[in-house]
């Protein structure tokens, strides 16, 4: 089997002509067209983004391809007999710490707000601020424009938030009510909450196991 997927594989880096390669595994079949630069399989047809190579050999032994909003990558396990099938994930970076699944991430702190102002006894004017920052930092990590320093602060890229980094107090020592306190919070809470997440290694996931190639072919 080994020797007529290697054989078919040495074709893939050929363009002289158009080629389909269809791989049947045991839990469907999976066709690359290079012509069309697609990929189908389950029923669906991807366009192929980007294909190259995790390891040294000849030819693309994975493949990045998109249909609509969703995004897969195909990874051809040929010493294995098998093919990987992976979802995408977006991810939220703590710089040089760790990757976590943003819409998780998002979610958890929209999830656990209430539980955070009761507990940290988060009241009057300056609930109502935290609120209010809580939800632009919240959309700010979702959109993109809110990134997380090694350290646990926070930039960013829109320039509409800033803070000093410390607790904005009257001359009794009284915390007051001002737009860098509630950011400061909010920032408290994002870190407090992301350090109990798992982290991840990639923004790839693996879609159950790897799918068993039974038979290869190539096609003009």
């Amino acid at each position: 089997m080994k020797y007529i997927i290697i054989s078919i594989m040495l074709f893939l880096t050929c363009t002289v002509s158009a080629s389909t390669y269809t791989f049947v595994t045991n839990s469907g079949t999976f066709i690359i067209n290079n012509d069309l630069n697609t990929i189908s399989f389950k029923g669906t047809t991807y366009k192929i983004t980007e294909a190259g190579r995790l390891s040294n050999g000849s030819g693309p032994n994975y493949f990045e391809c998109k249909s609509g909003n969703t995004t897969k990558l195909i990874v051809l396990n040929l010493p294995d007999d098998n093919i990987i099938e992976f979802d995408y994930v977006e991810t939220f970076e703590w710089k040089d710490v760790a990757l976590y699944d943003k819409a998780k991430l998002v979610s958890g702190l929209y999830r656990n707000i209430e539980t955070y102002i009761y507990n940290e006894n988060i009241r009057g004017e300056q609930m109502v601020l935290f609120r209010k920052y809580a939800e632009i930092m919240f959309q700010g990590i979702k959109n993109g424009t809110i990134t997380m320093n090694s350290n646990g602060t926070f930039t960013d890229s829109t320039g509409k938030l800033s803070s000093n980094g410390s607790f904005d107090k009257t001359w009794l020592g009284k915390k007051k009510n001002t737009a860098n306190n509630a950011l400061i919070l909010v920032a408290n809470y994002i870190t407090d909450y992301i350090k109990q997440m798992p982290t991840r290694d990639s923004c790839w996931e693996p879609v159950g196991k790897p799918y068993l190639i039974l038979k290869a072919n190539k096609s003009e």
